[in-house]
């Protein structure tokens, strides 16, 4: 009995919980599908473990070289190798986005898409 609760808990624990999209996320339209295919220049996937986030022209500038997107009200440096391969095709957003994530207060960038580049 002992030990089938503990496979059964294993199992439970190794399992991968995925998260639901938005209620109002179509998953079947254009840009949710254009947003699941773009990979940054190095060919790292943007969406792998990291959100999108549509920016406001606030919210990133190009600055020394490169870009700087705000961040919890931080700007922070992108690195060359996050920028989109523009192979994924035109932006249809028209706006810069970043995909990113935070551990602790340090976002990690792993995409890039300046609000002009398509």
């Amino acid at each position: 009995m002992i030990r089938a609760l503990t496979v059964a808990l294993g199992v439970t624990l190794a399992t991968p919980g995925f998260a639901a999209p938005p209620p109002s996320t179509d998953l079947n339209s254009p840009m949710h599908a254009w947003f699941e295919r773009q990979h940054s220049v190095a060919g790292q996937w943007c969406c792998d473990i990291a959100d999108g986030h549509i920016l406001s022209e606030s919210d990133w500038r190009a600055s020394g070289g490169g870009f700087e997107v705000r961040i919890n009200g931080r700007w922070v440096p992108v690195p060359s190798h996050a920028l989109r391969d523009p192979a994924g095709g035109p932006n249809p957003t028209g706006n810069a986005i970043v995909w990113y994530s935070v551990s602790g207060d340090l976002p990690t960038i792993f995409c890039f898409a300046p609000g002009w580049q398509f």
